[in-house]
């Protein structure tokens, strides 16, 4: 039996100025449009507002209007797209119908809408489902204030994997932090043979991927490591120091280059080094800190598993930004299906990764290791 109806009281000036502040939010970063061979058209990316959090309501009315101006930025936490659900403003409770994407779990836009409810202060009076539909009745105390219809639809969310992959991984403070995030990463581990092997046991036990960073010439006059691979070395010694990296960093499923943009331009260099990895049947992943990089055609000439990176995520070193670039990144992957960020070894970049990557998981993105992303 439904809870009693009261016709409520509006206070429009009040429901104005709480819409615009919870609307504006969810509407402030760019709607992504890319081309699909399904209808796309219309399914933004787009990144969680910072609004700031509504207070409880304290009354009907209150909470009625809350509902109503916040369920967008909700919706949207869900991956749920403006042109999936319609509201209806009625004299005694409002009705919200919101198209569910077939991706999302019913049971899971369910529990979204229903958290969403009680954080304002509100109560889920009752919820059924009939013919695959779910019915939520929302309000205040005994009074009920909203009708929430959630439908499943054919249409998914645009999602895609990405792999973060954290260069320059050390035995530091922040390793502990790092590998215990839950979502799936590969770290690239510079080839020390001091502290190497324990850390790339410890990124394994953790079920992360192992990739070892190579130190490779830039251009210009940086400090370079010992083992760094040098364009002016002869043939046998780049061989050399390719095996010795690979040996003090276990478990890697492959090689990015670390610094590189001499010794990645060159032919000679890159052919070599692409030898030894082809030899232990190990990926190749470009970093791309050069235009003129000839590593990934190489690779692909070589019939080697490579791949590109797409974005470099933590160039400016503040955790805002970061997360900004992870949701650039975001939509490089429902562009593409798929999508490379690297970033490093900061307090930022960790920051940014434990805010950002459980919200994009929400919205249906996958984290998988780098070589997944390859055939």
């Amino acid at each position: 039996m439904s809870k009693r109806l009261v016709k409520r009281q509006r206070h429009p000036g009040w429901h104005l100025a709480l819409s615009g502040l919870l609307l504006a939010g969810a509407t402030i970063f760019l709607l992504y449009r890319p081309a699909a061979k399904e209808r796309t058209s219309d399914l933004p990316v787009i990144a969680p507002a910072d609004a700031p959090v509504p207070h409880q309501a304290a009354n009907a009315d209150q909470l009625a209007d809350a509902l109503y101006a916040g369920i967008d930025s909700a919706l949207a936490d869900l991956g749920i797209w403006p042109a999936l659900y319609s509201k209806r403003r009625q004299e005694y409770f409002d009705r919200i119908e919101v198209g569910v994407p077939a991706d999302l779990p019913l049971a899971e836009a369910n529990l979204g809408i229903s958290r969403f409810v009680q954080r304002l202060g509100g109560q889920v009076l009752s919820a059924s489902e009939r013919r695959s539909q779910v019915e939520i009745r929302g309000g205040f105390g005994e009074m009920q204030t909203t009708i929430f219809i959630l439908s499943p639809i054919a249409e998914r969310r645009r999602t895609g994997n990405i792999a973060i992959v954290i260069d320059d991984f050390a035995d530091d403070p922040i390793a502990a932090h790092f590998c215990a995030i839950p979502q799936s990463l590969t770290f690239s581990i510079l080839p020390r043979a001091s502290q190497a092997p324990a850390l790339a046991e410890r990124v394994r036990t953790n079920g992360h991927e192992v990739l070892v960073h190579l130190p490779m010439e830039p251009q210009g006059g940086a400090s370079l490591s010992a083992n760094t691979i040098l364009v002016g070395l002869d043939d046998e010694e780049i061989r050399r120091r390719v095996r010795r990296a690979l040996r003090n960093v276990p478990h890697a499923r492959g090689v990015n280059n670390h610094m590189g943009s001499k010794a990645t331009a060159n032919e000679r260099v890159m052919r070599l080094v692409l030898s030894e990895l082809k030899d232990r049947n190990l990926l190749f992943l470009d970093s791309r800190t050069t235009a003129s990089s000839v590593a990934y055609q190489l690779a692909v000439d070589m019939d080697i598993r490579a791949i590109n990176r797409d974005l470099f995520i933590d160039e400016i070193a503040d955790a805002q930004t970061i997360q900004e670039k992870l949701w650039e990144l975001a939509a490089i992957a429902a562009q593409s299906g798929q999508a490379i960020g690297v970033g490093h070894n900061r307090r930022e970049t960790l920051i940014a990764l434990l805010a950002a990557l459980p919200q994009l998981e929400k919205r249906g993105f996958r984290f998988v290791p780098v070589s997944q992303l390859l055939p």
